[in-house]
């Protein structure tokens, strides 16, 4: 998101942002949208505390997503805490402790600020709104299928156009980096190339790590086997053990029932070079893209082995929505939208009948501001404009009420009009 920057004394930290009335309302819409999408699919919103205690966040994050989160000193205590820098570990706690008796399948949402040191130079933010959804208890592909629809329908539903998710399994990555034997981080290297595509970084790591045959051949397939379900045969073909197959295999069923939903063709590619995340997901693994945004504005997966970290295992899938990546690619229409409906202003001489007329339009639901220092005519709709307020209501000396129009004055109305 665009930040206008402020230097000398007020200067504010990088990466965090501040919102005036028309983008804070803006944003604010488009979580109520992401909310909204998620419980007609049946998904409950969640809360969960924006600061833990260090040792308690570490369960949940490996070593390096630990290290991007921003960290204090509880004074009571003198405890170290860390300020969330992610939501679905708080979740799978939830549901591990305070939702342990609640019958599974869980499906759970939210809408929260995430803190954190940024870990791509290109995208340097360091207050993030995330919107998710997990759905916890079933290791059923149907749930898998259920998570990928639903994170297409919220895309949709704020108007976004050329939806693309792209779709991997890091079980099939693991499988084949099982049968080359690496070191954990030549592993990282390797797959971080097949991410970008580069054909050529991967064919350095596999010979300097004497990988050859086959077996070389199926790690480069990671970065140039995309697209429909077909290319699934061709990685089948190369696929070196019982590990590979299943994996593609439960890849085919995810695939077809996401189809079930009637989601558009090619929206949904396969692409076994999404595949970043292999050590934390444990199957499915995809990313969202939008026409306008240069990266992934969603990330989910399958994650089964993170709530047991909490006492209580349990197969998970989900995904998050970078709210702050989609505020500059949704129309831009869309903001200057009016915040109120009307500015009332009051010349009865009447305090009581201007505060029972705007009582009267809240209880109709509408917002309404009244002004509480009169002004000149031609200096209303300016205001109005400014403050984004619909129209301008005036209550006259004889305490008639009428609409104030820009080219013909005061025009004679009625609550039961507006």
């Amino acid at each position: 998101m665009t930040v206008k920057k402020h230097t000398g004394p007020w200067q504010m930290p990088a990466g965090v942002f501040e919102m005036p009335p028309g983008k804070a309302d803006f944003v604010r819409r488009l979580e109520r949208i992401m909310l909204d999408s998620f419980r007609r699919w049946g998904y409950q919103e969640v809360r969960t505390p924006a600061m833990e205690y260090l040792d308690t966040m570490a369960q949940g994050l490996d070593a390096d997503e630990l290290d991007m989160a921003f960290k204090l000193v509880d004074r009571p205590t003198g405890r170290m805490m860390a300020l969330r820098s992610d939501v679905t570990p708080q979740i799978a706690r939830m549901a591990a402790l305070a939702m342990q008796d609640v019958p599974r399948p869980l499906r759970l949402c939210y809408v929260a600020d995430v803190y954190r040191y940024p870990g791509d130079p290109s995208h340097p933010g360091r207050e993030l709104i995330q919107a998710g959804a997990e759905l916890m208890g079933s290791d059923d592909p149907q749930a898998d299928a259920e998570v990928v629809a639903l994170a297409i329908d919220s895309l949709r539903c704020m108007g976004l156009s050329g939806i693309k998710i792209s779709l991997g399994q890091a079980r099939y990555t693991r499988g084949l980096l099982k049968e080359c034997s690496l070191p954990g981080e030549t592993e990282d290297l390797l797959v971080e190339a097949a991410g970008r595509k580069d054909v050529m970084r991967m064919s350095m790591i596999l010979e300097d790590a004497q990988v050859h045959g086959p077996l070389a051949e199926a790690m480069l397939s990671l970065a140039h086997l995309g697209g429909g379900i077909d290319i699934l045969e061709q990685a089948e073909a190369l696929a070196p053990n019982d590990e590979c197959s299943r994996a593609l295999s439960n890849l085919r069923d995810v695939l077809g029932l996401v189809d079930s939903y009637g989601v558009a063709a090619g929206t949904v590619k396969i692409d076994l070079g999404e595949s970043t995340s292999f050590r934390y997901h444990t199957g499915i693994v995809f990313s969202g893209f939008v026409s306008g945004a240069g990266r992934a504005v969603l990330k989910g997966g399958r994650y089964d082995n993170l709530a047991e970290k909490y006492g209580k295992p349990s197969p998970a899938t989900g995904f998050a929505i970078d709210i702050l990546e989609l505020v500059e690619i949704v129309s831009a229409a869309d903001v200057a939208q009016n915040a109120l409906d009307y500015l009332l202003v009051n010349r009865s001489g009447n305090r009581e009948l201007g505060l029972e007329t705007a009582k009267a339009l809240r209880k109709a639901g509408r917002n309404v501001l009244c002004l509480v220092r009169d002004m000149a005519d031609d200096m209303l709709i300016p205001y109005a404009r400014v403050h984004r307020i619909g129209e301008v209501l005036v209550l006259d000396s004889n305490g008639r009420l009428n609409r104030l129009d820009g080219q013909s004055g005061l025009l004679a109305c009625s609550l039961e009009e507006l």
